[in-house]
């Protein structure tokens, strides 16, 4: 054991954004890849695993880092706003039991109101336009 934590002190060895979009892409490939069975897509999730071990067992932290920072400027707002799909997908699934989701009539923010309390007179926060809604 000890001959691993000499062989990984001082290397990147970390999950930044850069890395997780890697492995993000690595898997989708190899989906499509199984899906229509082309070697060449294949080869290509193979690569990104390999640039993805590379980066990780890699001695040049600052360069690293920099490349990391590089995606983050380009792919940053991309990133957050596919980031922020996905939480508001495990808020509502988290939710269900306890809650539903619904749409203002009128400005078409998304509003959330407890389960099981019958009907309930709901004023949206947004538009303040009042209506009635059985949860």
């Amino acid at each position: 054991m000890e001959w691993l934590k000499r062989f990984l002190a001082g290397r990147y060895f970390r999950t930044d954004e850069l890395s997780f979009a890697l492995l993000i892409l690595m898997i989708l490939l190899g989906i499509i890849g199984l899906a229509v069975k082309a070697p060449v897509i294949y080869l290509l999730s193979d690569l990104l695993f390999l640039i993805f071990i590379l980066r990780n067992f890699s001695r040049r932290i600052d360069r690293r880092m920099a490349e990391n920072a590089k995606f983050v400027q380009i792919f940053g707002p991309f990133y957050r706003k596919i980031g922020g799909f996905f939480q508001k997908l495990y808020h509502r699934f988290r939710d269900r039991k306890t809650h539903v989701y619904l749409k203002c009539p009128s400005c078409k923010q998304t509003l959330r109101l407890p389960r099981g309390k019958g009907k309930l007179k709901v004023s949206c926060p947004k538009c303040k336009t009042e209506f009635y809604k059985t949860t």
